[in-house]
């Protein structure tokens, strides 16, 4: 767990992790994103303590980030949505997961 120092007390934050998985229309679809968000994220996107990409089928990945606290999350949460809507032809169906991690 991360420290921060505020009004003379240290307060906990917790790592904080995002959970994607996504079902593209296609294998085709599946490849053509990804492509585009290598290339896009490095630049876009706030740094993490770690990023798995797992995937799942011909057509479906599992994305999970943990980053250092719930704000740091919820502007990657901003970005990502950024990203998705310029990509959204390629899925079929994303479901999202979050919340604070509870051990590493």
């Amino acid at each position: 767990m991360g420290q921060t120092v505020g009004s003379d007390q240290y307060e906990e934050k917790m790592k904080y992790a995002r959970v994607i998985s996504i079902e593209f229309k296609s294998a085709e679809d599946l490849d053509e994103f990804y492509g585009k968000w290598d290339i896009w994220f490095p630049d876009n996107m706030p740094l993490a303590v770690s990023r798995t990409m797992v995937r799942t089928a011909s057509n479906s990945t599992l994305m999970m980030a943990v980053y250092d606290n719930e704000e740091i999350a919820d502007e990657a949460k901003a970005a990502v949505r950024k990203f998705f809507d310029l990509e959204a032809v390629h899925v079929h169906d994303i479901i999202e997961f979050h919340g604070e991690v509870m051990r590493e």
